[in-house]
């Protein structure tokens, strides 16, 4: 079993057709419960399926990606958008945290260099 890593614009549509093997196959091979995926992650590709494919190319695969939505590819891109949705609202709870802490900080030198201030005198 070969295996692949995830770039970015990569679907287990596109990667499954890239491999000539289905969905079904990637998230069977891969124990996965959902048909998401992310840059970095590490894939195994189970053996191809019979009859012909579109070859191990990067370009998007025939016929529309699967989900919900209107035209190919709008379920895979609301996926996309509401997964970035969320990383976006995670990293800007985290800021909002490193800020706060930043702040804290902040103050404390304030009053250790009063308190240096003081002693020098």
């Amino acid at each position: 079993m070969n295996t692949y890593v995830v770039q970015p614009g990569d679907t287990l549509y596109l990667i499954a057709n890239r491999y000539n093997t289905t969905v079904e196959a990637l998230l069977r091979a891969n124990n996965l419960s959902t048909p998401y995926v992310y840059v970095g992650q590490t894939l195994y590709i189970p053996a191809p399926g019979p009859g012909p494919g579109p070859g191990p190319w990067p370009g998007p695969g025939p016929g529309p990606a699967p989900g919900p939505g209107p035209g190919p590819g709008f379920g895979n891109l609301e996926q996309r958008v509401n997964r970035l949705e969320r990383e976006f609202n995670q990293l800007n709870r985290e800021v909002g945290r490193l800020t706060r802490e930043v702040n804290r900080l902040d103050q404390r030198l304030d009053r250790l260099e009063q308190r240096v201030t003081r002693l020098e005198r």
